[in-house]
């Protein structure tokens, strides 16, 4: 479909080079009133289908306390909310998540020894502790020397848990090779709202140039995100043996992370990194179009180099 220009005139009088969107009258993103050009900014991936599939992992009792922290960074972000408030607000967060996460833990517990309980009977034995402590002593075992042999196999690795507090231990996670052989995929919470607002806002002719670069490094940041989380995904990869059994192991050990980040689990996988593959494309294709407005503003190419600290731009 051809793009519409919007209907908004350049400070020269020239035509301005956004997109201009049917429901806004025609008006590109930076034309249409401020607010709503903050609005476009701050959506991140709430639209995405991959962050909604994500979004249903969050247990429901959860769900309040990050509407009330994601409406914290939206009040810090416009002036209405201290920081050190918000702070505090996700300092609480996270002893909310640790209890729930060890109430979690006690009730598995409470539901393990019930069925053992509730198996002996059935059994028409009574249930002896000193078997039962031994029997949960080999579990643990083969539980443990399972997980050594994946972190050996470098399929998992440890690594700093987000959601605690600094000084935590670190929590077992999948490596990349491990996410490839297991099949989960890791989701970026970008969409393509993200990358319109981008592109619309370095057309604005009232941006500043000295902000085209911010553009251009958002860009930048958004493109090597999709492309690391990319690299999970590996159609074909050999199954996980189980180092006991040597038959493949089915389920992801219960001590083991996916990712630090939302996952789509096997079965989803593929079509997730579909998706984000196509959204790769759009920010490479994104990318090229800002970089010709930084050259034709300022006469020679925009240098990642100087701007990354690095030799070479990925």
């Amino acid at each position: 479909m051809p793009k519409t220009p919007c209907k908004a005139p350049r400070k020269d009088g020239g035509p301005c080079q956004g997109n201009g969107l049917p429901e806004h009258d025609g008006y590109c993103i930076a034309h249409v009133s401020p607010a709503i050009a903050r609005e476009w900014r701050s959506r991140g991936g709430k639209a995405s289908s991959n962050a909604a599939r994500a979004d249903k992992r969050i247990p429901e009792r959860l769900r309040g306390t990050i509407d009330k922290l994601s409406q914290g960074m939206d009040d810090v972000i416009e002036g209405n909310l201290d920081p050190s408030t918000l702070s505090a607000l996700a300092r609480t967060a996270r002893v909310l998540v640790q209890l729930h996460r060890l109430a979690d833990e006690e009730m598995a517990l409470i539901r393990a020894e019930e069925s053992e309980t509730a198996a002996a009977e059935v059994a028409g034995v009574t249930a002896d502790p000193a078997i039962l402590d031994a029997a949960a002593a080999i579990t643990d075992w083969q539980k443990q020397y399972t997980l050594e042999s994946l972190v050996d196999q470098e399929l998992v690795t440890l690594e700093p848990d987000p959601a605690q507090e600094t000084g935590e231990p670190p929590v077992h996670v999948l490596t990349t090779a491990g996410r490839q052989r297991f099949g989960y995929q890791r989701l970026a919470a970008y969409t393509q709202q993200d990358i319109d607002a981008l592109k619309d806002l370095a057309a604005d002719p009232d941006l500043d140039g000295g902000q085209l670069p911010a553009v251009l490094l958002e860009l930048h940041t958004l493109r090597t995100t999709l492309e690391e989380f990319l690299t999970d995904f590996s159609p074909g990869a050999e199954p996980v043996l189980d180092p006991l059994t040597g038959q493949g192991l089915r389920q992801l050990p219960a001590a083991v992370q996916p990712a630090t980040v939302p996952v789509a689990a096997p079965g989803e996988a593929e079509q997730a990194a579909k998706e984000m593959q196509k959204l790769l494309r759009r920010a490479r294709a994104a990318t090229r179009e800002v970089e010709k407005l930084y050259e034709k503003r300022f006469g020679h190419p925009f240098d990642y180099r100087d701007e990354l600290g690095e030799n070479e731009e990925d």
